[in-house]
């Protein structure tokens, strides 16, 4: 039976994935904040971009909401289904948001609010990692969560201001969360791959 160890690694890879693909979006695509709308000119990108975030929304989400089904950390009291599990499921479904916004050609501001309020989970997670030391790098772990919370409050007037500086900073969230989580996936998986002691 497949369980939340054998895709916590590629769910990380898909973290980083995430922030490359929102801060080229913000940066590349002709967006319009006063009409909430794209320009054509961008088109192809534009639905490129919407399918790739989609995908990796759906992966994020699906496998979030697995580890809820399956309630893999249960010797922790489930802190780690909850860190793990709901930041997964709830950053899915932003993306997922985000996917249809793109691909309809609007609705980027509506995105923003979802993305704010899955900031607030981010931040609530990053501040327990601390106190409660649930991970083997709890500083590490705490800034990576933090950085994904600040980008989804940066959506917010990144998408509601037709003003480059705010979409600047979106985007460079966007990409040093992006290379944080990057960062740590690598580590991880260098990990897990290590083979048994013999015996």
């Amino acid at each position: 039976m497949v369980s939340a160890f054998d895709y916590l690694d590629s769910m990380m890879y898909s973290i980083a994935g995430s922030g490359v693909l929102l801060g080229v979006a913000l940066l590349r695509l002709p967006y319009k904040a006063s009409s909430d709308t794209f320009e054509e000119e961008g088109r192809n990108l534009r639905r490129g971009l919407a399918a790739t975030v989609g995908l990796t929304g759906l992966y994020l989400f699906i496998t979030g909401v697995g580890i809820g089904f399956q309630w893999p950390y249960a010797t922790s009291a489930g802190a780690y289904n909850v860190l793990f599990g709901g930041s997964a499921a709830i950053g899915g479904l932003v993306l997922l948001s985000a996917s249809a916004a793109l691909f309809l050609n609007g609705g980027l501001k509506a995105v923003s609010y979802l993305a704010a309020v899955m900031g607030v989970y981010m931040i609530v997670d990053a501040i327990a990692i601390l106190n409660y030391k649930l991970t083997s790098n709890p500083t590490l772990s705490a800034i990576l969560y933090l950085g994904v919370g600040v980008a989804g409050f940066a959506s917010v007037p990144a998408t509601h201001m037709d003003n480059r500086a705010l979409r600047w900073l979106f985007a460079i969230l966007a990409f040093l969360y992006a290379i944080g989580w990057l960062y740590f996936a690598a580590n991880v998986t260098y990990g897990h791959l290590r083979p048994p002691p013999p015996t």
